[in-house]
């Protein structure tokens, strides 16, 4: 299995963060307390002499500002698609694989922020838009929002395996994906088509007849399929999706599969589609619990291997986290 380190903050304007300032960076050895230099993941910038130059301290926090709502457009009482006029560095910052922000009603606390996958931007605007799902008490002050929003970022971890979708050229990705969990495949899209990729689709319906993403994904030259793809009561794949993606690996060389779906979704997905084709290489939506978005809290690590990770900050290969090896994961 293929194994790697990677922090997605490494090299940005964030780095080196807090973690680097109290010894626990994610990359640099001798900001883990170590007395050899070996970097895990090389991205241009020594993060140990960027913290020296900084005199010692972490670069600045990202904040929390606020921008103003262009449109809502309420697609079910639980469902809402807001699009937020942002600055010019915000929107190229936030067309990226896997960004997202925290979002908060202006006159809450911070600690109200969630995080929000970015779906789409649009440069002429400058604005981002973003599908929200009302789950409980943070986002139902988010719904209540129609003009002003407090917006925090940009992240970029909301995408697992981002390696393996990075430099793709002229070739074929299929995208599965359900729920609001499938926006991120949205902007994934933007990015993967602007280099001649090719891109299948194959949406869940869920309770709808087609997934709110569809036509956002058919903006940009995907080829879109609304259908069934998991039995939820018997918790099987639909006899309709095998014979789709039987038919679709078959016909297509596919390198790369980005799994959208909550963590029950992916993990079916990954372990029968693995079973037909071990080489290929699976990107997944990061669904773990995010508060800080810095690695400090803690809510987001998981262990992989024996070894605690700040999901938040550190990227992973999405198979050494849903694959079932002995049926018991």
């Amino acid at each position: 299995m293929y194994r790697f380190v990677e922090c997605i903050d490494a090299g940005s304007d964030f780095c080196p963060c807090h973690l680097a300032e109290k010894g626990e960076c994610i990359i640099c050895s001798q900001l883990q307390n170590k007395v050899f230099c070996d970097c895990l993941y090389w991205k241009g910038t020594c993060i140990y002499q960027e913290l020296i130059n900084n005199g010692n301290k972490a670069k600045k926090n990202r904040e929390y500002k606020k921008y103003n709502i262009v449109s809502v457009n309420k697609i079910r009482d639980d469902l809402y698609l807001y699009e937020v006029k942002v600055t010019n560095y915000l929107v190229r910052e936030l067309d990226n694989f896997g960004a997202f922000v925290f979002i908060k009603k202006p006159q809450n606390p911070d600690y109200f922020g969630t995080p929000i996958s970015i779906m789409d931007v649009d440069y002429e605007k400058s604005t981002v838009t973003m599908l929200i799902k009302v789950h409980g008490i943070k986002t139902k002050d988010i719904a209540e929002c129609s003009e002003n929003i407090m917006l925090k970022g940009p992240y970029w971890n909301g995408i697992q395996g981002q390696r393996f979708l990075r430099n793709l050229r002229n070739t074929n990705v299929l995208i599965l994906g359900r729920g609001v969990a499938a926006s991120p495949g949205v902007l994934a899209t933007r990015r993967l088509k602007l280099y001649d990729n090719n891109i299948f689709v194959l949406l869940d319906k869920g309770r709808s007849q087609e997934n709110a993403c569809t036509s956002y994904y058919k903006k940009y030259g995907a080829n879109v399929e609304n259908l069934n793809i998991i039995n939820y009561k018997t918790k099987y794949l639909t006899d309709d999706f095998i014979d789709k993606i039987e038919k679709i690996l078959n016909t297509n060389e596919i390198p790369v599969i980005l799994v959208a779906g909550d963590d029950d979704f992916n993990r079916l997905l990954i372990n029968y589609i693995y079973k037909l084709n071990n080489k290929i290489y699976f990107a997944s939506v990061n669904n773990h619990i995010m508060c800080c978005g810095e690695g400090v809290c803690g809510s987001c690590q998981i262990n992989l291997s024996g070894k605690y990770i700040r999901s938040c900050k550190q990227q992973y290969n999405p198979i050494e986290y849903y694959l079932m090896e002995d049926g018991n994961k």
